[in-house]
C-alpha cells in the first residue's frame, strides 16, 4: 500500500502470474469452465486486460494452468520424505492417508468435476491433471512393489498394474462418492482405519506364498 493508501502489487512476473491464477482459480471453481468470465477474473486481478492476456492468451490456457497448480497442490501432500520406512504395511497406509487426504480437497474434487462435465470434449484437463499429480503417484508404487518383490516381501508379477489396482481400492472409491456427493465426514481417525485397512487388503493379495 503506497502512501495514499492505494494497493501497490509487485510487477514480478511469478507473483503477477499467481495473483492472474488465484483470480482464475476463484472464478473457475464458482462457474466451471463454460461459465467462467474472463472479465469476472480481471476484475478479480485488479490488473490491466494487456497483463492477464499477455501471460494467457486464452481461457483454455488459463484454465489448463489453473488446473496443473491444483495438481501440484495435491501432490505436494504426499511428503514423500515421510515415507522413508522398510515395512510395506506402514509405507501403504501413510500414503494412502496422505493421498487420500490431498484428492479430497476442494480444488482437487472441482479438477474430477470437471473432467466428467468437460473431459470429452477438452481431454487436455484429464490428461494435465494426470502428468501432474497422478501418474507421478502411480510410478511411486510400482517403484516400491519393484522394490519389494525383489527383496522377497512381495510377489508382484505387474507392478504397474497392482500401482493401479492399490491406488483404485485406497482412493477410488471416495473419490467416486465424494464426486456424487455421497462422501461421509472424513476426519483424521478415518484415514487412519482406511488406510490401514487398504494397506492390508492389499498387501494379503500380494504376500509371497
Amino acid at each position: 500500500m503506497n502512501a495514499a493508501g492505494k494497493i501497490v502489487y509487485s510487477r514480478d512476473p511469478a507473483v503477477v502470474v499467481e495473483r492472474i491464477l488465484d483470480a482464475a482459480e476463484a472464478e473457475f471453481m464458482a462457474a466451471g469452465f463454460a461459465g467462467a468470465s474472463t472479465n469476472r477474473i480481471l476484475d478479480r486481478f485488479g490488473g490491466s486486460k494487456a497483463t492477464l492476456f499477455r501471460h494467457f492468451p486464452t481461457k483454455a490456457e488459463m484454465f489448463l494452468a489453473v488446473i496443473r497448480r491444483i495438481g501440484e497442490r495435491m501432490i505436494a501432500e504426499v511428503d514423500w520424505a515421510a515415507l522413508e520406512t522398510d515395512d510395506p504395511r506402514a509405507w501403504l497406509a501413510a500414503f494412502a492417508r496422505m493421498a487420500l487426504k490431498g484428492i479430497l480437497r476442494d480444488d482437487a474434487l472441482f479438477v474430477g468435476r470437471m473432467v466428467v462435465a468437460q473431459g470429452r470434449n477438452f481431454p487436455m484437463i484429464r490428461e494435465t491433471f494426470m502428468a501432474v499429480a497422478v501418474t507421478p503417484m502411480l510410478a511411486m508404487l510400482a517403484g516400491r512393489f519393484r522394490d519389494w518383490t525383489d527383496q522377497g516381501l512381495l510377489a508382484c508379477v505387474d507392478a504397474e498394474a497392482d500401482a493401479v489396482t492399490f491406488f483404485d481400492m485406497a482412493l477410488g472409491g471416495w473419490i467416486n462418492r465424494a464426486l456424487f456427493g455421497l462422501e461421509q465426514p472424513v476426519d483424521d481417525a478415518f484415514l487412519d482405519r482406511h488406510s490401514a485397512r487398504a494397506a492390508a487388503l492389499f498387501l494379503d493379495g500380494r504376500r509371497t506364498r
